[in-house]
């Protein structure tokens, strides 16, 4: 008998996507999977497409400070997650799989009210306040790093399996995505991506990076802007270049991230948990450049565990030099020694079949209730 399964979390990429490569593999052994998430934000977009029943939920943000504001927000939690248990009791869920984010927390503890168990998958070295918040009822907690298990509070058992990797951008043809972009399938390539949102700190290297090689024939960039900032820099580049020059493809996004990650030689970007589960999968080098707009800084945790296996090159924000982040670049695809060196690095932390190891232990762990 199948498990009608809630995912419950959202808000970026490093959320959802994850959330929803777990939701495919339990929807493909026969079980119902429904997203509950914020209608404004990624989820609400992403999950219909990909032929998720989609369910509207309340997302309260924790304050940071102000004794009276935390008092306020447990109320409003509380009422939140009563309304949701409505929800979760009117979709019949045996189980919520939580991915994280602000709008996951009333939807596990609605769940927990009525007794339904939940598996909370923790994707980042530094785990978030939703996650730390609901292991304290949550059945089960999986997380990515290792250096994560001692991090959960309370007593819930802890599993490492790292994060779940869409199949899909697992496979790529490099003549075929070379064809697509306009470009040299033998040439060293560049894939600068900022993510779901973008980021305007990774524009704008990769501005500099493209002005500093604009006579250069030996090496190509392909960069995925982000819908935000596309005509932003669009108008860099003009400003810097003129027309686009042969080598240089701009997206403003990319739906098809296998063709991106297959033609990539070298990757700047980021520093998601998904994004890096991605890259260690495929086995690619990286650049990396920890957004510092997230809680905890955990993005900067998460790339120093790719740094310390050969893997990647961090470069933090505060204080950047753009110039000497852009000469790295430069070497390393002129290098193919190093970069094979990082390749094994990244592949390995390579874990493919998260999606499945998620699958099983649901399986084995919450038998569906008679």
């Amino acid at each position: 008998m199948p498990h009608t399964i809630l995912l419950a979390g959202g808000g970026t990429g490093g959320h959802v996507y994850p959330a929803l490569a777990m939701g495919d593999a339990l929807r493909a052994r026969g079980h119902t999977v429904v997203y509950f998430g914020e209608a404004s934000r990624l989820e609400g977009r992403v999950a219909p497409q990909r032929g998720y029943t989609f369910r509207a939920v309340e997302a309260l943000a924790f304050p940071r400070a102000g004794l009276l504001a935390k008092v306020g927000f447990g109320l409003r939690l509380v009422r939140a997650a009563l309304r949701t248990r409505a929800q979760v009791k009117a979709e019949g869920a045996t189980l919520v799989l939580g991915v994280g984010g602000y709008v996951m927390a009333p939807t596990v503890l609605g769940a927990a009210l009525l007794g339904v168990p939940s598996v909370i998958h923790e994707a980042n070295a530094t785990p978030g306040l939703a996650n730390r918040l609901c292991a304290r009822v949550a059945s089960l907690v999986l997380v990515t790093f290792e250096e994560s298990l001692g991090k959960i509070p309370g007593k819930v058992e802890r599993v490492l399996v790292g994060c779940p990797v869409n199949p899909k951008v697992l496979v790529g043809d490099r003549a075929a995505a070379a064809a697509r972009y306009g470009l040299h399938p033998e040439k060293p390539t560049l894939l600068i991506v900022g993510g779901s949102l973008g980021a305007a700190t990774i524009n704008e290297v990769a501005r500099q990076a493209a002005t500093a090689w604009r006579d250069d024939a030996g090496v190509q960039i392909v960069h995925i802007t982000g819908p935000r900032y596309h005509a932003e820099v669009l108008a860099s580049y003009r400003a810097a270049l003129g027309e686009l020059p042969a080598g240089l493809c701009v997206r403003d996004y990319e739906d098809r991230m296998g063709d991106a990650y297959a033609i990539a030689d070298l990757v700047l970007c980021r520093a998601g948990s998904s994004t890096l589960s991605e890259l260690c999968a495929l086995g690619k080098p990286s650049v990396l450049i920890p957004s510092p707009n997230v809680t905890d800084n955990h993005q900067e945790a998460n790339a120093r565990g790719l740094e310390r296996v050969g893997a990647s090159l961090v470069f933090v924000e505060k204080g950047l030099d753009a110039a000497a982040a852009v000469g790295a670049m430069r070497a390393l695809l002129a290098d193919g020694d190093a970069l094979a060196r990082m390749a094994n690095g990244a592949r390995s932390l390579g874990r493919p079949d998260v999606a499945e190891r998620v699958a099983d232990l649901v399986e084995a762990r919450f038998p569906v209730p008679k």
